[in-house]
């Protein structure tokens, strides 16, 4: 679980994963129930976001990503406050969302190669992600 000591911090980490999450989701031109599902779990959990408070940071993330067509916004802030541990849960996220309805489309993917580039993961890094990846997919 990430966890930051500035509360307006957190938030600000807080709704830029929720819209890279949103914009894998939206990669294949669908949000599923299940893709929405997914990343509300991923956010509650990786942040330990209340329930009750889960569905006004998608809706603000949703209003976000309407504004901003570009990745590297939301890819910078959490460039600036992930480690890089924290890099690799995430992007195993971001992989669960893009893998929920057992369609891996070639614009989500697209997409996670653009988050990786601006978290500016070495390759040896990105290998353990993808083994990683395909090892909970088995």
């Amino acid at each position: 679980m990430f966890r930051l000591k500035a509360k307006k911090d957190e938030t600000k980490v807080i709704l830029n994963a929720t819209c890279l999450l949103l914009k894998v989701a939206e990669a294949d031109q669908t949000i599923t129930t299940d893709e929405i599902k997914i990343t509300k779990e991923i956010i509650s959990d990786f942040f330990d976001v209340d329930s009750d408070k889960i569905d006004l940071v998608i809706k603000n993330a949703k209003e976000a990503n309407q504004v901003s067509t570009d990745l590297f916004e939301s890819g910078s802030v959490l460039n600036d406050y992930f480690s890089i541990q924290d890099k690799i849960d995430f992007i195993l996220s971001i992989y669960e969302v893009a893998y929920i309805d057992n369609n891996f489309d070639f614009l989500e993917r697209h997409v996670i190669t653009q988050i990786l580039n601006i978290f500016n993961l070495d390759k040896n890094k990105i290998k353990k992600i993808n083994k990683q990846f395909g090892n909970k997919l088995l």
